[in-house]
């Protein structure tokens, strides 16, 4: 069967307002390409509809990956700043608590230091007490 150019096809339609030239058998022969044509494309689409489904499947399973990974890198990241930063803290604690121990201890010198000095003074009071009865 030959195929008569689509230009041939559509010049029957524009004949008139009526029904077209060839109505029956041979038109259902003459329109069988064509179908058959838009059923390839049709399928065509279809494939290409599928194919870019299962592409933009493949893309967002990878960003998932790619941002499982990201996000486990910062998680990682952060656990590490964590730790630094209580390292820090312990370490500030400890220096803190180092000058307030110095700091003690200094005081206490100092306390010794006056009572010392204050020991004759007392020892002089308790025993003019002693000797004269009254304060």
């Amino acid at each position: 069967m030959a195929v008569r150019p689509l230009s041939a096809l559509l010049d029957r339609f524009r004949r008139g307002v009526a029904v077209p030239a060839a109505v029956g058998d041979d038109l259902v022969a003459e329109l069988a390409p064509v179908f058959a044509s838009l059923e390839r494309f049709e399928m065509e689409a279809q494939e290409m509809r599928q194919a870019s489904a299962e592409r933009a499947e493949a893309q967002l399973a990878e960003g998932r990956e790619r941002a499982a990974l990201i996000s486990a890198d910062w998680r990682e990241a952060a656990e590490a700043e964590r730790s630094r930063a209580a390292q820090e803290r312990l370490r500030r604690s400890r220096e803190e608590a180092l000058e307030i121990e110095a700091e003690g201890r200094a005081e206490a010198d100092r306390v010794r230091i006056e009572a010392s000095m204050r020991i004759p003074e007392l020892v002089a009071e308790i025993v003019r007490c002693v000797e004269g009865g009254s304060p």
